[in-house]
């Protein structure tokens, strides 16, 4: 991946409710990080002691400070040593631990690991007028790429989540694709209703699954009907190192006289399904591929619709991915 170009974007790495009492431990593209609220701020430091590097989010927080677990070295939220105990060593001695941009915005903890770009909101990210949100952040083992492709490709999905999404029969659909400097987007106009058991119990006419990737991980599908959006998924993908992948979802559902809560309690048991479906062959193939056959390229077809475009906007030089509007059908077995 391009990971110069990554480093310079923005990640929500947790949701700013599970941020309270005590540091976390987070990866981002490799590198060990702490999250921590001090003082009623979110910060983000390198995940080492200066002292003798044992991780800070071992540690706790004391009066609004981080302290270090083995020697009690504690730091405020400049990342500056503010206590030293043992009375030998002033702190202006002391070194600093290395801090990151880190700000909250629309309930969750975002960082970036470049310290001069300046943060600005993702909108698809962010839920739709009149909308009402739940958060969630999962854990996936496996290719940060091919995860990505998963979410967007509806090809694997009549054999993956086979009777929750689609059942057995024809699904005819036109789709379109767009780009942007910064992402793409591919429409399925459904020729068919979808008919697998979530949509017979929330599908409110749904005609057009509208879906978008923007740099550097966010993934967002909007589930449309003649009346408008009937509920918006969005996923961002975190890199957190080699085969290991954070997940913050989002699910965004319209301003009814139903509860939130009543529609999380409803809707939440598919989602998971549907996630840990995605989650179980996106570890099998990453596992498989990297063990015996990661010097064989894969094979690609003009039905894998997103790929060639993710490879463009997270790899190097790569080639820019295609235009595959037209006709497609799935069949469930």
């Amino acid at each position: 991946m391009n990971i110069a170009k990554m480093k310079r974007a923005w990640y929500p790495l947790v949701p700013s409710a599970k941020l309270k009492h005590k540091p976390l431990a987070r990866k981002l593209l490799g590198q060990p990080l702490v999250l921590a609220r001090l003082g009623g701020q979110a910060v983000c430091f390198d995940d080492c002691c200066p002292h003798r590097h044992v991780p800070l989010s071992a540690g706790k927080i004391v009066s609004g400070r981080l302290q270090c677990g083995y020697h009690g070295w504690q730091f405020d939220a400049a990342g500056k040593v503010c206590a030293v105990p043992g009375g030998m060593c002033a702190c202006e001695e002391a070194s600093a631990v290395p801090a990151h941009p880190c700000r909250e915005h629309g309930g969750w903890v975002w960082v970036c690991l470049a310290p001069d770009v300046p943060f600005a909101p993702y909108a698809d990210f962010d839920a739709p007028p009149s909308f009402e949100t739940v958060n969630a952040a999962k854990q996936m083992e496996g290719d940060f790429i091919h995860a990505i492709e998963n979410f967007l490709d509806p090809t694997h999905t009549p054999y993956i989540h086979r009777g929750l999404l689609r059942g057995a029969g024809r699904q005819g659909m036109t789709v379109s694709q767009s780009r942007h400097a910064n992402g793409f987007a591919t429409r399925y106009v459904l020729h068919e209703r979808q008919n697998g058991l979530i949509n017979k119990l929330f599908d409110q006419g749904i005609t057009v699954n509208d879906a978008a990737f923007t740099f550097p991980g966010l993934a967002r599908i909007d589930y449309l009907s003649p009346r408008g959006c009937e509920y918006r998924i969005s996923a961002f993908f975190i890199p957190q190192d080699k085969g290991q992948i954070g997940l913050s979802v989002r699910v965004h559902f319209p301003q009814t006289r139903l509860p939130l809560a009543v529609k999380a309690l409803l809707f939440r048991p598919f989602v998971e399904c549907l996630l840990l479906q995605d989650a179980a062959v996106i570890k099998r193939q990453y596992r498989h591929h990297s063990r015996y056959f990661a010097n064989r390229p894969y094979c690609s077809t003009p039905n894998d619709l997103v790929i060639d475009h993710l490879l463009h906007l997270l790899l190097e030089n790569a080639p820019e991915g295609e235009d595959k509007s037209g006709e497609m059908v799935l069949y469930g077995g």
